[in-house]
């Protein structure tokens, strides 16, 4: 099984609009709600490529409730801390006339000490169960920076596969417990590195870099260039198909989705990153977010070479 944690819930709301003039009233032509935050983008792909997942994390008010009815709705287990406050929005409208995507993200609440004891204790009694566990995204006001150091570190003693997918200061703790993957993109690989990535070779380098720190593998995904994957001996590289593009967000969520079912397969890192591209690739062919189709994964895979350095 595939273990998702989700530490900041949210309802996706893509709302596709003619065009974006500040100021003025503006009718949306077409709006998609799905259950969201990173994590549980995460787990829609890995339940559409046929693995068994499970999705955890917090889960508070009204909006909480539509999230985990959401995912009833799609026969995905489940199982929720619940908390005071509510469950944030996140809004992607999407501009008919410019193609241009602008992302509108609420903070979300704020949990306390015991609302993430009973979060750990919960992550604890799934753990042995899963092979794969991905850690994804934000975390509410109240958690600390070392959370995902610790669940990491919780799993380690189990041997189980590691994918954490965050940013900032959670992203330099997390990496302190050197889980088995990590998969930042341009702006957070170079804010662990200190340093700019301008193309796909200087790409490559700070894969390595970072993989040298002790993380089995490294993902830096690079939007429409596609993605590097590094480990201690090889650099592999994979670019994404050309496509009509309908919603990105939600494609590096898909790409760890593919990297995680790729590892609970026991594909080889070649394997693991064409998995993902293509998954990554079809998510954005769909107005949904965090979604795609497997007749577009399948169609694909067949367009996508990896080269080895």
């Amino acid at each position: 099984m595939i273990l998702t944690v989700t530490l900041n819930t949210a309802i996706d709301k893509a709302y596709t609009i003619d065009s974006l003039k500040v100021g003025q009233v503006i009718r949306v032509k077409e709006a998609k709600y799905t259950a969201g935050g990173k994590g549980l983008n995460v787990t829609r792909v890995v339940n559409i490529l046929g693995e068994p997942v499970l999705a955890m994390g917090f889960s508070g008010g009204y909006a909480g409730k539509f999230v985990e009815s959401e995912l009833d709705r799609a026969n995905i287990s489940h199982h929720f801390v619940r908390i005071e406050g509510e469950t944030r929005s996140c809004v992607n409208i999407i501009d008919n006339s410019t193609g241009v995507q602008t992302e509108l993200l609420e903070p979300g609440p704020t949990v306390n000490y015991e609302d993430v004891g009973k979060l750990i204790d919960t992550y604890k009694s799934f753990v042995d169960k899963s092979e794969v566990i991905t850690l994804s995204g934000s975390a509410l006001n109240g958690i600390r920076a070392s959370i995902y150091q610790t669940l990491i570190e919780i799993a380690q003693i189990k041997g189980k596969i590691m994918i954490l997918d965050t940013s900032g200061r959670f992203l330099v703790e997390g990496i302190k417990a050197n889980p088995t993957l990590i998969k930042p993109n341009i702006s957070e690989a170079q804010y662990l590195l200190g340093t700019q990535i301008t193309n796909v070779e200087e790409a490559k380098t700070a894969a390595k870099r970072l993989a040298a720190m002790g993380t089995k593998m490294v993902a830096i995904s690079l939007g429409i260039n596609g993605a590097v994957v590094a480990t201690k001996d090889e650099v592999y590289y994979a670019k994404a198909p050309d496509i009509k593009v309908l919603n990105t967000v939600g494609c590096g969520d898909a790409m760890v989705a593919g990297f995680a079912v790729a590892l609970a397969r026991g594909y080889r890192p070649e394997e693991m990153l064409r998995l993902g591209i293509a998954v990554s690739t079809a998510n954005a062919m769909t107005i949904e977010t965090g979604s795609c189709k497997l007749q577009d994964i399948e169609h694909l895979l067949g367009r996508i070479s990896v080269t080895a350095t």
